[in-house]
């Protein structure tokens, strides 16, 4: 039975939202930026002083070649390079690489990779050695291109704009199969990993790639030393890396893979997937290859979804690529905006949109039910006029002046839609009272049912123009948690028995991804039903705007559950030596832990170690480094002191 585009989309629409489907990309996805394999061989064979057999040299790109004509010119060319250095050696590939030569940053995107770079994708593979994907991405991440109307009910893109962190390029080193591991299951910035290496240089310049992708020379040279193209560098990077091999075999079993323009039936990655397969059996998720139509009569179909666990889809001509890809991101809500006229509605694909916590602790409110905490994907609406049971609560800031509460577009939006349902008469800023003590954390708009949750450090000794305003910031990761619970605390004193929360510190001057104060948000709700007794409020309804935290929430690489019920939680420990190597450390910790703290638990002496916190928890410096508060989400990174 054949598979078309149309049969596949609503599941993978549906795999993308929750967090499975993951790209691999091949040459095809490059083209025509990047040469064929064909002509890289022939560009690096010129480059090291290899001749090239006649019918080699005379052939086209889309000749059917044998394969072993090809691996025995790349095994020729490979040992002729490498005569060069490093440098020289990298350059050689990049000039190959580069359709007719192009210098860096002079390669235009191709459609189909500026379609599929239009998703937020957690993981994407990749054999190809380009910068194209990741730049795509980078650029229309930065500039907001991936902005649009969304499913029906997705929150409004400017809410949403600068979420997506630019990916991470990573290689088959021990320390980066560690990272992507690490990005299957827990919270981590996107990534690219270059299987046969990364060279960079196509769509970019090499001093953009180190200013953006953090790509600085030492670690260029690193990826650039990974390149595979002979046979002999196909050996080794499979048969001789065996964390690279578990690593991989972790993401095939774990994830549901989209082979784009990829040479999926090269003899390496067969063997690699037969291995696999042998020895962990069949996986729980379906993988899926678009096929050119013309590809129909030379790929045996049984084979591929036999033995590979492969399901072929195929499409009319390569060039119609861009425009599935395209259709791929409207089904999972990046549609651009506006649609273009008489553009097909998205397919049907169901999405949780909400997820329920029932606290099991015996104690139950009045009403018999036991307290519980909702996630819902939705916008905070304003309570109903004359509800006297629910209220709202919105993220403000707050004045370090005179104590005053700071509206931002949030809150002001809030106030606009409970004026029109009748909850409200008017909508001065000036009508936030605070409602503990300065500098406060808990404001309310009048006697109206709407609360503001003023999460910014309360030390007194901030510098002037501390404020939204100012140069300076008192926004902190560290004091959500008790902004929450005390705003919490002060509804529930109001007699509020049902909570609606919105994002708290995750306006646009936020300093972190918005799952970190999502998480710390999560620790607020324990603290506040950890020490409130019942009966009380019997529900907050906690709403989450973006997907960069609805994803992995619903994928499972947020531990809702445990964050509520426990202040057990995993840090992640990047240790880099003086040469600019590094090994990831995972340390276990319980409740409010502080930099000297793990600093004490590995082992290192304060003195000789530097500090840094990702994200950056606060604008605001400690009196001392050690004091920095470490968030379930954090990573830590040790450096030596210079």
């Amino acid at each position: 039975m054949d598979l078309g585009f149309d049969d596949v989309l609503p599941y993978l629409a549906s795999a993308h939202r929750r967090g499975v489907l993951t790209p691999f990309i091949g040459s095809g996805m490059s083209r025509p930026a990047c040469t064929g394999w064909l002509d890289l061989l022939r560009g690096l064979a010129h480059a090291a002083g290899v001749e090239v057999p006649e019918h080699l040299r005379s052939a086209r790109p889309e000749d059917r070649l044998d394969s072993s004509d090809l691996y025995r010119l790349a095994d020729k060319a490979v040992l002729g390079l490498a005569a060069m250095d490093a440098d020289a050696r990298a350059d050689a590939y990049r000039r190959a690489l580069n359709q007719g030569g192009k210098a860096a940053g002079d390669c235009a995107v191709p459609p189909q990779t500026e379609a599929l770079a239009r998703c937020p994708w957690p993981l994407v593979l990749t054999t190809n050695y380009d910068d194209l994907y990741v730049v795509s991405r980078m650029r229309q991440a930065r500039a907001g291109e991936t902005s649009g109307a969304g499913r029906a009910g997705t929150p409004p893109r400017e809410a949403r704009r600068d979420e997506t962190d630019v990916p991470e390029v990573l290689g088959r080193s021990v320390e980066d199969c560690h990272k992507v591991l690490r990005s299957l299951e827990s919270p981590a910035r996107p990534v690219l990993w270059a299987l046969q290496g990364f060279l960079g240089g196509q769509a970019a310049r090499l001093d953009a790639l180190e200013e953006e992708l953090a790509l600085d020379p030492r670690r260029r040279a690193e990826l650039a030393g990974q390149v595979v193209a002979g046979h002999q560098q196909y050996q080794h990077a499979v048969n001789a890396q065996p964390h690279f091999r578990r690593a991989f075999a972790e993401v095939l079993s774990r994830r549901s893979l989209l082979f784009l323009g990829s040479g999926i039936l090269e003899d390496y990655l067969v063997n690699l997937f037969g291995e696999i397969a042998h020895h962990h059996g069949p996986g729980p998720h379906p993988h899926f290859a678009l096929f050119p139509g013309d590809r129909r009569g030379t790929l045996d179909v049984r084979f591929l979804q036999t033995r590979l666990g492969i399901a072929p889809v195929f499409y009319g001509h390569h060039a119609e690529l861009a425009g599935l890809l395209d259709r791929l991101a409207d089904a999972v809500g990046e549609r651009r905006s506006p649609a273009p006229p008489g553009a097909a509605r998205p397919p049907a694909a169901w999405m949780p949109d909400e997820l329920g916590f029932s606290l099991s602790d015996g104690a139950k409110h009045p009403s018999g039910e036991a307290r519980k905490v909702r996630l819902r994907y939705a916008p905070l609406p304003a309570p109903a006029a004359g509800d006297g049971r629910t209220c709202a609560v919105v993220s403000v800031g707050r004045m370090p002046s005179d104590n005053r509460a700071i509206q931002g577009s949030q809150a002001a939006r809030l106030l606009a839609e409970a004026k029109e349902a009748g909850v409200v008469a008017d909508t001065d800023p000036g009508r936030w009272r605070p409602l503990d003590e300065a500098p406060s954390y808990a404001y309310r708009f009048g006697d109206a049912p709407l609360f503001g949750v003023a999460a910014r450090e309360r030390r007194t000794d901030l510098p002037p123009g501390s404020g939204d305003d100012g140069p300076e910031d008192s926004r902190d990761l560290g004091v959500i948690a008790d902004a929450v619970c005390a705003t919490l605390r002060a509804a529930d004193a109001a007699g509020f028995r049902r909570v609606h929360i919105g994002p708290v510190a995750s306006g646009k001057h936020r300093l972190w991804h918005p799952l970190h104060p999502f998480v710390q948000t999560l620790a607020g709700l324990r603290k506040f039903f950890r020490e409130t007794p019942a009966p009380g409020i019997a529900l907050v309804e906690l709403h989450v705007l973006s997907p960069a935290i609805w994803s992995p929430v619903i994928a499972g690489r947020v531990p809702v559950a445990e964050v509520l019920s426990s202040g057990m939680m995993k840090i992640w420990v990047e240790l880099r030596d003086a040469s600019g190597g590094s090994e990831i450390l995972a340390v276990t910790v319980c409740g409010a832990t502080r930099v000297g703290d793990i600093k004490r638990l590995c082992g290192l002496p304060p003195a000789r170690w530097s500090t840094e916190i990702l994200p950056r928890p606060s604008k605001v410096e400690p009196s001392s480094a050690e004091d920095l508060l470490v968030t379930p989400t954090s990573i830590v990174v040790f450096s030596p002191r210079r």
